[in-house]
């Protein structure tokens, strides 16, 4: 396959409330920490869970869900996401803050079971520091025991297969009207292309991103010069909408390419 970077950072920073809807092309990320991976963020950050993050023996006897973060937090909190993915919650008991940095999510768990809990979407984001800074949105996704192995390869992120044109190809041809994508499982709907300047592909006039009929590639239509470097990103620390069909989200990836003369 074509070459690609996978940006560093803590899966905590890369996922999505389930039950934010798909981020088509007119909600494109022009965010500026999309390619660059080393940016420490301002925001937040879970620093522990319980269960954690892709466990696939949890004891279905567990009654709470735990996160912990970096720094104070205040008293809001939103569990994202929704039936029948987000686990049954305790009625006979709270969410609750059992210290400035922890929060509780109780819960009643079955055996067999995948599960997918979001902190914070883009429409609600109610975890926030003590400042009033909110945490990125994130997801927990996890198995609880006696799972087959169908259920337990739930919990798998998704990978890119190939990319065309190829990651890293230096000959191009400018006339190209079209990125493609393909991922190792069938996606969800949501996709985040982000990047910005001048090096960011123009879109294609009147056009938007779409998703193969198997999910399994995503063609981003584009404008493209010659004799150009071009990069863009896949997922970001903010925007994560490249997910699996199960809500895993890809990790953030940058993809970048060069176009050749027009007279070649």
């Amino acid at each position: 396959m074509g070459s690609a970077t996978r940006t560093r950072g803590a899966a905590w920073t890369l996922g999505a409330g389930f039950a934010v809807g798909a981020l088509l092309l007119n909600s494109i990320a022009q965010a500026a920490d999309a390619i660059d991976p080393e940016r420490k963020s301002p925001d937040p950050v879970i620093v522990s869970t319980v269960p954690d993050v892709g466990a696939v023996d949890v004891d279905p006897a567990l009654a709470e869900i735990k996160v912990t973060f970096d720094r104070d937090m205040g008293k809001g909190m939103s569990w994202t996401g929704g039936a029948p993915l987000f686990p049954p919650v305790d009625k006979s008991r709270k969410a609750e803050w059992i210290d400035a940095r922890t929060c509780i999510l109780p819960v009643k768990l079955e055996k067999g079971t995948y599960y997918r809990v979001g902190i914070n979407s883009s429409s609600r984001r109610n975890f926030r520091a003590a400042d009033g800074k909110p945490a990125a949105s994130s997801v927990l996704y996890f198995v609880t025991r006696e799972a087959g192995e169908d259920v337990q390869s739930r919990v798998k992120a998704p990978t890119i297969v190939s990319f065309e044109p190829a990651g890293d190809a230096s000959d191009v041809d400018p006339a190209t009207s079209e990125l493609r994508v393909t991922f190792s499982v069938p996606m969800d709907a949501g996709m985040s292309w982000t990047g910005e300047g001048p090096n960011f592909p123009k879109l294609g006039q009147g056009k938007r991103a779409t998703w193969s009929e198997d999910k399994l590639t995503c063609t981003l239509p584009v404008s493209l010069a010659a004799k150009r470097s071009y990069e863009l990103g896949l997922n970001s620390l903010t925007h994560n909408n490249f997910q699996s069909a199960w809500g895993v989200p890809l990790e953030p990836t940058v993809y970048k390419f060069q176009t050749r003369t027009a007279a070649e």
